[in-house]
């Protein structure tokens, strides 16, 4: 889905983060949302954040849930890509390897599998359609 290769990290070296707004140009009639070397939608990205050290978008994709997480890391450049990622009433949710991944309006939530706070990152850019 992604033209970036995606690789399965833990969330401590993960962050999340969010679109700036840029639109990418895609193949097809279908133009893709993201960010610039960033992650990013192959059509409309539902939502683009982004914090200080995350870029994370939320993609609708083919699947039981609908929904695929996307991030990277500003710090570091590694990303993660979560399929099967769920939308309730607070924002998207994504689970890899024991951590939780939570896209709320103002902010990014990493939780380790014991419940602790691995990252918490308010947005400095939020959008969602």
């Amino acid at each position: 889905m992604h033209k970036h290769h995606a690789t399965r990290i833990a969330a401590v070296g993960v962050a999340a983060a969010g679109l700036v707004g840029a639109t990418l140009a895609g193949t097809g009639a279908a133009a893709a949302d993201g960010f610039p070397n960033g992650p990013y939608c192959n059509g409309p990205a539902e939502v683009m954040a982004e914090s200080a050290i995350s870029q994370v978008v939320i993609c609708p994709v083919q699947g039981p849930t609908g929904w695929e997480y996307s991030g990277k890391a500003k710090t570091t450049g590694n990303w993660i890509d979560i399929r099967g990622a769920y939308r309730d009433n607070a924002g998207f949710h994504a689970d890899n390897n024991g951590y939780s991944y939570h896209v709320l309006r103002d902010n990014l939530l990493i939780l380790a599998p014991d419940g602790s706070t691995v990252s918490y990152e308010p947005w400095t850019y939020y959008y969602q359609r």
